[in-house]
């Protein structure tokens, strides 16, 4: 699969991006880098602010490929899965990142108290890779 069939599909759209804009993607990674240390907030919020940053990553990898996820429902799912296509991410780190999803999405809209600190530590991000 590619990015441009993904296009064929509707998931994606071309759309030129701009080294500014790739700035100022990066500026939002590393503010929600910061807001996940601040250890004054909920394990919930650190757990939110860490994968948006991680999320925003795979967003700056899409959009420097000069495409942008199409608004709809599962958007988030085609940013992650894109990591396959912008960047050659291994089967295993995509699955894993969509497992935070689905804890994000808990946390958020479900109940509170969904992630443990375990979930927190650096190397709950690393993905088992050989």
């Amino acid at each position: 699969m590619s990015l441009e069939k993904w296009v064929e599909y509707g998931w994606l759209r071309r759309e030129p991006t701009s080294p500014n804009e790739i700035k100022d993607l990066l500026g939002i990674v590393d503010r929600s880098l910061a807001d996940s240390r601040v250890e004054a907030v909920s394990t919930d919020l650190r757990f939110i602010a860490g994968f948006n940053a991680a999320l925003c990553v795979a967003t700056t990898a899409l959009r420097a490929s000069g495409h942008r996820t199409v608004t709809q429902s599962g958007h988030h799912v085609k940013t992650i899965e894109s990591l396959e296509l912008t960047i050659k991410a291994d089967s295993k780190v995509i699955q894993r990142f969509k497992t935070f999803d689905n804890k994000r999405n808990k946390s958020v809209y479900d109940v509170a108290g969904a992630v443990s600190d375990q979930e927190l530590i650096p190397n709950a991000w690393r993905c088992p890779c050989p």
